[in-house]
Protein backbone atom coordinates (compact mmCIF):
# COMPACT_ATOMS: atom_id res chain seq x y z
CA UNK A 1 0.00 0.00 0.00
CA UNK A 2 1.12 3.67 -0.46
CA UNK A 3 0.15 5.04 2.69
CA UNK A 4 0.87 8.42 3.70
CA UNK A 5 3.04 10.64 5.72
CA UNK A 6 1.91 13.01 8.07
CA UNK A 7 4.70 15.67 9.03
CA UNK A 8 3.49 17.91 11.62
CA UNK A 9 5.28 21.08 12.84
CA UNK A 10 7.71 20.81 15.95
CA UNK A 11 5.76 24.12 17.51
CA UNK A 12 3.00 21.80 17.50
CA UNK A 13 3.77 18.70 20.00
CA UNK A 14 -0.25 18.48 20.07
CA UNK A 15 -1.45 17.82 17.21
CA UNK A 16 1.68 15.83 16.62
CA UNK A 17 0.02 13.44 19.84
CA UNK A 18 -3.50 13.97 18.15
CA UNK A 19 -2.40 12.50 14.40
CA UNK A 20 -0.21 9.70 16.04
CA UNK A 21 -3.91 8.76 17.98
CA UNK A 22 -6.39 9.16 15.00
CA UNK A 23 -3.73 7.66 11.92
CA UNK A 24 -4.76 4.54 10.04
CA UNK A 25 -1.85 1.92 10.39
CA UNK A 26 -0.32 2.28 7.02
CA UNK A 27 0.33 6.19 7.57
CA UNK A 28 3.24 7.44 9.53
CA UNK A 29 3.26 10.59 11.67
CA UNK A 30 6.33 12.38 11.46
CA UNK A 31 7.68 15.36 13.69
CA UNK A 32 9.22 18.14 11.63
CA UNK A 33 12.74 18.52 12.80
CA UNK A 34 14.36 20.88 10.73
CA UNK A 35 15.18 24.47 12.17
CA UNK A 36 15.90 26.15 9.03
CA UNK A 37 18.13 25.14 6.04
CA UNK A 38 21.05 23.42 6.89
CA UNK A 39 23.49 25.14 4.31
CA UNK A 40 25.42 28.19 5.64
CA UNK A 41 26.81 29.06 1.78
CA UNK A 42 23.64 29.18 -0.56
CA UNK A 43 25.06 27.67 -3.73
CA UNK A 44 23.90 24.71 -5.86
CA UNK A 45 25.03 21.36 -4.88
CA UNK A 46 27.75 20.28 -8.00
CA UNK A 47 25.96 18.09 -10.35
CA UNK A 48 27.84 14.64 -9.44
CA UNK A 49 26.96 14.98 -5.99
CA UNK A 50 22.85 15.21 -6.57
CA UNK A 51 20.48 13.91 -9.22
CA UNK A 52 18.52 16.43 -8.68
CA UNK A 53 15.27 17.53 -6.18
CA UNK A 54 14.60 14.78 -3.81
CA UNK A 55 11.81 16.61 -2.28
CA UNK A 56 8.60 16.22 -4.30
CA UNK A 57 6.76 19.03 -3.04
CA UNK A 58 7.60 21.88 -0.85
CA UNK A 59 5.65 21.39 2.47
CA UNK A 60 7.06 24.76 4.23
CA UNK A 61 4.07 27.11 3.66
CA UNK A 62 1.93 24.01 4.59
CA UNK A 63 3.74 23.74 8.22
CA UNK A 64 3.85 27.56 8.59
CA UNK A 65 0.12 28.37 7.27
CA UNK A 66 -1.27 25.23 9.55
CA UNK A 67 0.76 23.40 11.71
CA UNK A 68 1.02 19.90 9.52
CA UNK A 69 1.29 18.90 5.70
CA UNK A 70 0.09 15.63 4.22
CA UNK A 71 2.25 13.77 1.58
CA UNK A 72 2.17 10.46 -0.80
CA UNK A 73 5.11 7.76 0.41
Amino acid sequence: MAGRLLIVSHTRPGTYAYMKLVTQSEDVVILDRRNADRRRIHQRATPERRNGERRRRNVMTDLQKSGWALVRR
